[in-house]
């Protein structure tokens, strides 16, 4: 039984498998970029000019879309360091909902020694990263099991010596407009209440945990 040899486009199958691939320097130690894009099947490719498959790295559709415009595509251990290309961070210590931290379009960046690794961030797709009216916004955004969602984290709450410090301003207040513009004599309760206040206020009292109660 003889095979027939392969000939034309079978033989470019053959020897490279997949359409797209990302050329980069095999000698290079750490991080590297890649250094050419092929689309094998291109009517202006010159075979005798592709590297061997086993020495690229082989790209999906959607990949080869988002090569369009990126200016630095990281490569580490013969792959690709984020394949997703565009990503949004969040601190993955936190419970969650948790607030994004930033958004990071990684095949534009000169440097990613900053950039969390891309298990750390959530891949954003190319439309979702276009839409900036509705869904890659500044604010307002958030994560929860590894989606992004709308999100707005509660206020952070108001330390117990502020607390105090406003209460102590609305009872001075309070004692002026009842006692003392009537020359009336504060009642002590009304006096230790805001002896109480101003400890707290002025950190002399390190103790208490919560705001005494207001005289009634």
């Amino acid at each position: 039984m003889t095979t027939a040899p392969l000939t034309g486009a079978a033989v470019i199958a053959a020897a490279w498998p997949a359409r797209y691939y990302a050329a980069y320097d095999t000698t290079a130690t750490g991080l590297t970029k890649v250094t050419a894009l092929y689309d094998v099947q291109s009517v202006q490719t010159v075979v005798q000019n592709l590297p061997a498959a086993a020495t690229m790295i082989a790209l999906t559709e959607d990949q080869w879309a988002l090569t369009q415009g990126a200016q630095a595509i990281w490569v580490q251990g013969g792959a690709l360091l984020y394949p997703a290309r565009y990503y949004a961070a969040y601190d993955t210590m936190a419970a969650q909902p948790t607030s994004v931290t930033g958004w990071y379009d990684t095949w534009t960046l000169s440097s990613v020694t900053s950039v969390p690794a891309a298990s750390a961030l959530i891949a954003v797709s190319s439309q979702d990263w276009s839409d900036t009216k509705a869904f890659r916004l500044p604010t307002g955004r958030g994560v929860q099991d590894g989606k992004i969602i709308d999100y707005t984290p509660p206020a952070p709450p108001v330390p117990l010596a502020t607390q105090a410090a406003n209460a102590l301003t609305a009872a001075a207040s309070a004692t002026w407009a009842n006692y003392g513009s009537m020359g009336v004599a504060v009642p002590q309760a009304w006096i230790t209440y805001q002896t109480a206040l101003k400890a707290i206020a002025d950190g002399t009292d390190t103790a208490s945990t919560a705001l005494p109660a207001a005289p009634a």
